[in-house]
């Protein structure tokens, strides 16, 4: 299952096919289409070609993003877009298979995007070549080429850029551009404001994470770790939680992660029904011992409101 990163940095050039484009002038100037709202991601039916003639995997390539046009000179355009978070060996051998997939299925200038959150990465991708006969030169989409938003109106304007630079910025260590990318996504509709969080705050460190979580009101705090949970993965597998327990002795980290195990299901079973522990709620609940958390997990689908739900376990 994909990691709350690695998912929310592709929707974002799902949402906005046209952050693509921007980047790229960006980068060298060059305008990949005049018509970025016209792109359409054509991955789904593509990956059935790939995975029947190349036997890769349908997830090989993150967006197929084309634009056909019969009217321009060269007939339209295709980005790819790959979501890169860790170095793959084999990587730049399934990238070059799918690309002459894509010339031969689409015969369209193709053009390859490609985002990295790491310095070795970047390198390895910026520029390579197969033998003599290939040569890959990717738009390299990292701390180097994306701008950092610095002011939440510019944000606003361009929401998408401004949760890209947060996350990706922030994950070199930047507390302001993420600070601006959470306010931004404060401000967006409900589903995009949790997804926006998530994402930057998947692409922090522990330390950083941990500060920015400290800033947020419990409310977003508590919708967000629904939103981890629902996603699968966080940070493509924390061990935070492992690691505390393993240090503390086995025992106590089995006690502990029983604990914040019911409280996970329990804020999930209350999420479910739209009812949000606020701040004095919540702590209320972290105070209890596990078998009254058992309790409360029991009725938190037969109450109607949280009150109602402490009052009846808690008092």
């Amino acid at each position: 299952m994909l990691s709350t990163l690695h998912e929310g940095l592709v929707s974002l050039f799902l949402q906005d096919p046209a952050l693509a484009v921007r980047l790229a002038r960006g980068i060298d100037g060059r305008v990949l289409t005049t018509a970025p709202g016209c792109l359409v991601d054509r991955h789904a039916a593509f990956h059935r070609d790939a995975e029947r003639v190349l036997r890769m995997l349908p997830r090989s390539m993150d967006l197929l993003l084309v634009h056909e046009d019969p009217a321009h000179d060269e007939g339209g355009v295709v980005i790819v877009i790959e979501v890169q978070l860790d170095d793959d060996p084999q990587k730049q051998r399934r990238i070059a298979s799918y690309l002459g997939l894509v010339v031969d299925r689409h015969d369209l200038p193709v053009h390859l995007g490609v985002v990295s959150l790491k310095e070795r990465v970047s390198r390895k991708l910026a520029n390579w070549s197969i033998g003599t006969a290939l040569t890959v030169r990717p738009y390299l989409f990292d701390r180097h080429t994306i701008p950092r938003v610095d002011s939440v109106l510019d944000g606003l304007e361009r929401p998408t850029d401004a949760i890209l630079s947060g996350t990706v910025h922030g994950h070199h260590g930047n507390l302001a551009a993420a600070r601006t990318a959470i306010e931004v996504a404060r401000r967006q509709p409900n589903q995009l404001r949790q997804r926006y969080t998530a994402t930057v705050l998947a692409g922090l460190g522990d330390e950083h994470r941990k500060i920015i979580l400290g800033e947020m009101p419990m409310e977003e705090r508590m919708q967000v770790s629904q939103l981890e949970r629902k996603c699968g993965t966080f940070l493509a597998g924390r061990r935070e939680g492992r690691e505390e327990g393993l240090s503390q002795g086995l025992s106590q980290g089995l006690s502990q992660g029983q604990k914040e195990g019911m409280l996970r299901l329990l804020g999930a079973l209350l999420g479910r029904r739209g009812l949000v522990p606020n701040a004095a709620q919540w702590a209320r609940l972290q105070a209890a011992q596990l078998d009254e958390l058992e309790a409360c997990a029991a009725r938190a689908l037969e109450v109607d409101s949280v009150d109602d739900l402490l009052r009846s376990r808690l008092e």
